[in-house]
């Protein structure tokens, strides 16, 4: 019952935002940047962040920490509101409120089972750095996938149904509530996207990945040298295709001389989107069913990592397929797709 209430508030605080932002003409995506009108021209309302901050104040018992988090919001939103449009300038204030962040919070990344990564991780300096690299990745690359409907959401609520898997069967020791509340806010968020009701935006993009990236870090050390051994390898494959697609892209760019901070409509999701949209007249259907298949794809990925979430070899094996298979697939449909030199 209480979930159902928890879902009802936050579908009708939705309503409420969209209602308005739509009606100030504030927050509605405009489409006035390339890459933000490749799927569709829809003015939608760049409400989804705000329920997960509302959410995150909501729910919090550490107001230093939750500080943070909303700091990294108001970025988005300065950015949605096209008050900050340099990448490199978003990019800078990102990593001094990470840097800040971790510092006096004292949360780092204590094990990667990298060989050569982790002789290094018991400097303090250096395993502040390399988590913050990290969170930059991920918040940057989670970005770049918000061109899609239900794909950053979609792919989250993956991620924290697959934690919620283990923990169900009594497998690792964590605060899930954290998990299955940010879970139902999700799924608000989801069934609103589907239909282009609103966007997480950069607000919402941002402090998704972050707030991500903390829990499963914080899961990841608080199991790392107990009986229910997690291993860093498992969290790194939860969050392997945002991750991933940031350093794809900025080596494609570097190595077509292009700057690796400026967006484009050159990612994965783009490619599959123009191939299928040959194939299908209906944009908004090839829009969802875009999300659909790559999300499937990571479905069966979290599934079977699910059953080896304290073995490194096999899971390492489970990335390196996950990179090879996405390297295939791009340049599979970078040959395919005909209006490609058009994007």
């Amino acid at each position: 019952m209480l979930s159902v209430l928890f879902i009802l508030f936050f579908s009708l605080l939705l309503i409420i935002l969209n209602f308005f932002f739509k009606n100030y003409n504030i927050l509605v995506d405009k489409k006035r940047l390339a890459h933000k009108s490749f799927t569709s021209k829809k003015l939608v309302p760049l409400s989804g962040g705000f329920l997960i901050a509302v959410y995150l104040l909501l729910s919090s018992n550490n107001y230093f920490i939750t500080f943070f988090f909303i700091l990294i919001f108001i970025l988005g939103v300065f950015s949605d509101l096209l008050l900050i449009l340099k990448p490199l300038k978003k990019f800078v204030i990102q990593f001094f409120i990470i840097i800040i962040f971790l510092f006096f919070s004292k949360i780092s990344i204590l094990s990667t089972k990298v060989f050569f990564i982790d002789i290094f991780i018991d400097n303090k300096i250096f395993s502040i750095l390399f988590t913050c690299f990290c969170l930059l990745i991920l918040i940057n690359g989670t970005n770049f996938l918000d061109g899609i409907n239900t794909l950053v959401c979609g792919y989250y609520i993956l991620v924290i149904l697959t934690i919620l898997y283990i923990g169900g069967h009594g497998k690792i020791y964590y605060n899930f509530s954290d998990f299955y509340y940010l879970l139902l806010v999700l799924l608000v968020i989801f069934f609103f996207n589907f239909y282009s009701r609103t966007y997480l935006g950069d607000s919402g993009s941002f402090l998704l990945s972050f707030l991500i990236g903390y829990y499963l870090i914080n899961l990841c050390n608080i199991n790392l040298f107990s009986t229910s051994f997690i291993s860093p390898i498992f969290i790194l494959l939860l969050l392997w295709y945002p991750a991933f697609e940031n350093l794809f892209s900025i080596i494609r760019k570097i190595l077509t001389r292009k700057k690796p901070s400026e967006p484009d409509n050159f990612h994965l999701h783009h490619l599959l989107f123009s191939y299928l949209n040959q194939k299908i007249i209906n944009k908004s259907i090839t829009n969802s069913f875009t999300a659909m298949i790559i999300n499937f794809y990571n479905f069966l990925i979290f599934f079977i990592s699910a059953n080896f979430y304290n073995k490194t070899n096999i899971l390492s094996y489970l990335v390196a397929i996950n990179i090879l298979t996405y390297i295939f697939f791009y340049f599979f449909l970078l040959k395919k797709t005909t209006s490609y030199s058009s994007l």
